[in-house]
């Protein structure tokens, strides 16, 4: 049921919100290579599933796991 549910979100999250290295790019402000949390706040619907991102849970998003 979670990995429904999981799969479910992330089909929505790719129909509402396609992300491209440029959009990651625009959203690592202080260009670290990562996207944070407060960072991520910039974009409603990345900030919505970033805890379903963030695979690794180190609250942040590598380039990999914003484009998974």
């Amino acid at each position: 049921m979670k990995l429904i549910s999981r799969l479910l979100v992330v089909g929505t999250l790719a129909v509402a919100y396609s992300a491209t290295a440029a959009d990651f790019t625009m959203l690592d402000t202080d260009k670290d290579g990562f996207v944070s949390q407060s960072e991520a706040a910039q974009s409603a619907s990345i900030s919505k599933v970033f805890d379903l991102l963030d695979s690794n849970k180190d609250g942040k998003l590598s380039e990999k796991e914003f484009h998974q």
